[in-house]
């Protein structure tokens, strides 16, 4: 048996820079169904040897409004110009003229949810994008309920 993680990864993977990860990461607005769906299809994909993003899904727009702020989406733009990495938190604090604790509040989060990692060396958190680009996903549509529209 191969000894993981507290993350699920084998202890080779321990630091996310050594795992496989794709090029792109989207970004999604789905229903669980159809995220499980998605993720089936990608699994699918992979085994025949395709090439799949990651994807980060969330419930609603609102969801994702709510993690990806302006100062967040600025955070990761940052972080994939500068090849997926800072130096650390206080570097990349620094590179966008705000204050540490935010941006360490923001890392932290981001990282909760999976749209970036943390890369711990020593006592410098580096925060990590292995990613070339960052796709949002976003598709509005109308009700699909057959109820008539309340009165203006």
């Amino acid at each position: 048996m191969t000894d993981t993680t507290d993350d699920g990864w084998p202890e080779s993977y321990s630091d996310p820079r050594d795992r496989p990860h794709p090029n792109e990461l989207r970004v999604t607005v789905e229903t669980g169904a159809d995220a499980r769906a998605a993720t089936l299809d990608t699994a699918a994909a992979v085994a025949d040897g395709e090439s799949a993003p990651a994807v980060v899904s969330f419930a609603s727009v609102a969801d994702l409004r709510t993690i990806l702020t302006d100062r967040r989406i600025e955070l990761l733009r940052t972080l994939v110009e500068t090849d997926g990495a800072a130096a650390s938190i206080t570097a990349l604090s620094e590179t966008l003229d705000r204050d540490y604790r935010p941006v360490h509040d923001d890392v932290t989060l981001l990282a909760d949810y999976g749209l970036l990692f943390i890369v711990e060396e020593g006592q410098s958190k580096r925060p990590y994008v292995p990613y070339e680009r960052i796709h949002l996903d976003v598709e509005l549509v109308g009700d699909a309920s057959d109820e008539e529209p309340a009165p203006a």
